[in-house]
């Protein structure tokens, strides 16, 4: 049984901070996603250099090494590439992309036909606590750095958030959906608290603890499922930031009658086609015997590198060399009580004094990330255009530094936009 390899905080700033981990070719599929990305959005750029010799086809074996000399498995990047194999419907819906060769300004084909300007919105508005190159990069990583079904997976991911207003739903969060009280099984999915942010794993990584024993089918409608998961999972990017996450699936007093194979189906294809490289491990806990050709049925949909990700634990000493007894719920022979399991308090609102307001500090606030996106863009061309190398790892640095600008606006701007959670109220998710 093996889990993900994961970074904590500290390494991810070492990975952001330090050009010598991106190898020269993963360097290139960088700045060819973010052409084409700055060509749809009618930002001026010339990749011609990026492109020279390369048209997206990936980083093969032969290169998965840095300018430096060193193997991208033993640096920290190579820590954060356990990518997920690219599905075989990979051009659905959109240009298959093996022909695409690269002209100035060109727009890549799986972008066409999408809003740019709401598009362009959605990626700055979905960042929240991540840098644009470490967002990227997740997916870089997940389609083995091969530009052309990068792309495909991004404007996927786009069209995502677009139709199911993602942003909308963790920013209107719960107290927006209790005070519209239209939602009952949504509703419901809280009240039993089926999947909260618990604590973190023995990697530091958080974790979420999902009950299934809660879980019937007829008490909601497939939608309000998945708008229960994607605002859990949209949560758990605010408590990982650049890092990952586990999930941790307690079958305890589990029944058939729980069983629903539609939100499994759902949240599987969040984390391969929508949320690359964000869950670090999953992990079942006491799968009674009737689990078993449940089970035989679920690993067929997987993604060989998420399924290796998943780890079965029988009882509390094996689950505690994942999860140790201090950051496990009592009821599981642990000693974290943070959370009380039994009874949930909705957010009234009445914590949400800044949200909506105008005020001087938030146009102040506005104005600044503003800024900061432009600059960030300017800086990113230039990088783009530049075929020194000296001169390409001076401008990284910039993005990083902008990319951490970025995210502690965002964190001063938060209150502003998106409605305190029961996390927040609690004091357990603190930007």
């Amino acid at each position: 049984m093996t889990t993900a390899n994961s970074v904590t905080g500290d390494d991810l700033a070492t990975v952001r901070t330090n050009h010598s981990h991106l190898s020269r070719d993963q360097e290139a599929a960088l700045k060819q996603v973010w052409t084409y990305l700055f060509h749809f959005w009618k930002v001026p750029v010339d990749g011609t250099a990026a492109f020279a010799g390369s048209q997206g086809q990936g980083v093969s074996g032969a290169h998965e090494s840095s300018s430096h000399g060193k193997s991208i498995s033993s640096s920290l990047w190579g820590k954060l590439s356990g990518s997920s194999k690219p599905h075989e419907n990979d051009a659905s819906g959109h240009h298959s992309g093996h022909d695409v060769k690269y002209s100035k300004g060109l727009v890549h084909p799986a972008l066409e036909g999408m809003d740019a300007g709401r598009m362009q919105q959605e990626f700055w508005q979905t960042l929240r606590l991540e840098s644009p190159d470490c967002h990227l990069l997740r997916f870089c990583r997940a389609r083995k750095f091969h530009t052309n079904k990068v792309m495909r997976m991004v404007a996927r991911t786009f069209e995502f958030y677009d139709k199911r207003k993602v942003n909308a739903l963790i920013d209107g969060g719960e107290a927006k959906i209790f005070k519209e009280n239209k939602e009952p099984g949504l509703m419901m999915n809280f009240k039993v608290q089926k999947a909260v942010l618990f604590g973190k794993d023995n990697k530091q990584r958080p974790y979420i603890l999902v009950r299934p024993k809660f879980h019937h089918a007829a008490d909601q409608t497939e939608t309000e499922v998945e708008k229960y998961a994607l605002l859990v999972i949209e949560l758990s990017r605010l408590f990982m930031r650049e890092g990952s996450i586990t999930i941790l699936f307690d079958l305890t007093d589990f029944s058939l009658s729980n069983m629903d194979y539609s939100p499994v189906k759902f949240i599987i294809s969040c984390f391969e086609a929508h949320y690359p490289e964000c869950l670090g491990a999953l992990l079942i806990h006491k799968a009674p015997w009737l689990f078993s050709p449940i089970w035989n049925i679920i690993k067929t949909w997987l993604d060989p590198v998420v399924a290796s990700k998943i780890v079965f634990t029988k009882n509390i000493k094996e689950l505690s060399r994942y999860i140790g007894q201090q950051e496990l719920p009592v009821y599981m022979e642990g000693k974290n009580n943070a959370l009380d399991l039994d009874h949930y308090s909705p957010p009234d609102g009445s914590q949400d004094k800044l949200l909506n307001v105008k005020d001087d500090n938030f146009k102040k606030l506005s104005t600044k990330r503003e800024q900061l996106i432009e600059e960030f863009k300017k800086v990113t061309a230039k990088w783009i255009e530049t075929t020194e190398q000296a001169q390409s790892s001076k401008l990284w640095q910039m993005k990083c530094e902008l990319g951490e600008e970025l995210c502690q606006n965002y964190a001063e701007l938060d209150p502003y936009i998106r409605s305190r959670s029961s996390y927040d109220v609690q004091g357990l998710l603190k930007l």
